[in-house]
């Protein structure tokens, strides 16, 4: 048996490498079988149906969600934590690959079982779902499910491969406006009218852009409009997304966006609803485990790229995760660069054969990541040191 770190990492990829095909089909099958958030019941059977057999004590129905999941294998510190996510897009299915991230952290969790049966401490591999907006691991974050790990990673497939790369917190609102029908023509001073109300939202979010600060974002769209052009619509609503580049500043915003709305609702003479959904936090990723990371994606001969200052990036709960313990979240290329996430050329590329040889590598690379948190003591202090810098406060875990 392997005893030292070189050795759990060569019996790690000699792992990984038995497992590919099955690895491939695991990720076709998830492709091949798109389920939006909170309904991922195939991809959550198939994954820890996998990892129970490969000896793993799966605990099903986490958090309170049906398809969230948390799979342990060892006992006691230190803690490692592997995220897969699972969940798709409506319409254009795997278009954000979440088919390679479900199949990377299972791979990943089984090759370290594999190779180090006898593991001093716990592998986690943690399933959550919903992160397409519905907010999976905020609800797991809640419930203490990331608690106590020493570390938390997970890995995205993108156009190009990055080691970090930053996030905005965001706040979703579906907002609803009820007004009064008349006939748009023959009288249409006795109704009140609620497209008025759902576009001055719009105009007025407009309006305000200048006075927003940088990496501020505010977009959406009108989800129902009306039924008739010749008739004043007696209901509107619409959804959008609020972010910025850290908490305090979100919270602003939300403010400002609940004055316009009920603004617009005022001035117009409609009713409101607001439906405020669950918030994402900025990520923070660990810098000591993103340099951890780094040495073993390029020890498998890959390159990273560094993001250009000021590029735009998204949003994901995983942010929620990095505020409470050591995180990373690293993109791995899987396609041509300017093949943009969340479209149809995506989705493709998810399920290409380059996306279905990279299924190997990058578990290999997470693994190797989590075996290094596992086996070296000084690393682990060195990641929560990291975290004391970056975020001021202790994470939220192991002290040994």
């Amino acid at each position: 048996m392997a005893t030292d770190t070189n050795e759990i990492k060569e019996q790690i990829a000699t792992e990984v490498r038995r497992m590919h095909p099955r690895l491939i089909e695991l990720s076709q099958t998830i492709h091949a079988n798109p389920e939006l958030c909170f309904k991922e019941h195939k991809a959550a059977e198939l994954l820890t149906n996998e990892l129970e057999e490969h000896g793993f004590e799966v605990e099903r129905g986490v958090a309170g969600m049906d398809t969230a999941f948390v799979a342990t294998f060892g006992e006691g510190e230190p803690v490692v934590g592997i995220i897969a996510e699972y969940d798709a897009l409506p319409q254009i299915g795997h278009a954000c690959g979440h088919n390679l991230i479900g199949t990377w952290a299972i791979g990943a969790g089984i090759a370290l079982r594999r190779a180090m049966p006898d593991v001093k401490g716990t592998i986690k591999v943690i399933g959550s779902p919903a992160e397409e907006g519905g907010g999976g691991k905020v609800i797991q974050a809640d419930a203490g499910v990331f608690d106590g790990l020493d570390a938390a990673m997970m890995m995205h497939p993108r156009d190009r491969t990055y080691l970090d790369r930053g996030s905005l917190a965001v706040t979703p609102f579906e907002i609803e406006f009820f007004g009064k029908p008349a006939h748009a023509s023959s009288s249409p001073e006795t109704g009140v009218n609620a497209l008025d109300a759902v576009i001055q939202v719009f105009n007025s979010i407009n309006a305000l852009r200048q006075a927003f600060k940088p990496n501020t974002r505010i977009h959406g769209v009108i989800t129902h409009g009306g039924d008739a052009a010749n008739v004043i619509p007696e209901y509107t609503s619409a959804s959008i997304l609020v972010r910025a580049d850290d908490q305090d500043y979100l919270e602003e915003l939300n403010e400002k966006f609940r004055n316009i709305v009920n603004a617009a609702a005022l001035a117009t003479g409609c009713e409101v609803k607001i439906h405020e959904g669950i918030s994402y936090q900025q990520r923070v990723c660990n810098t000591r485990l993103v340099e951890t990371f780094g040495e073993n994606l390029t020890a498998l001969g890959h390159e990273y790229e560094i993001p250009p200052e000021g590029a735009g990036v998204g949003s994901s709960d995983i942010g929620n995760v990095s505020q409470l313990v050591p995180t990373i979240h690293p993109y791995l290329q899987i396609c041509d660069p300017g093949v943009g996430g969340h479209t149809q050329q995506f989705a493709e590329a998810s399920k290409s054969e380059r996306a279905d040889q990279l299924t190997a590598d990058g578990t290999i690379m997470l693994a190797w990541t989590a075996a290094d948190v596992l086996l070296r003591p000084e690393l682990r202090d060195e990641l929560r040191q990291s975290f004391r810098e970056q975020l001021g406060r202790e994470p939220r875990m192991s002290t040994t």
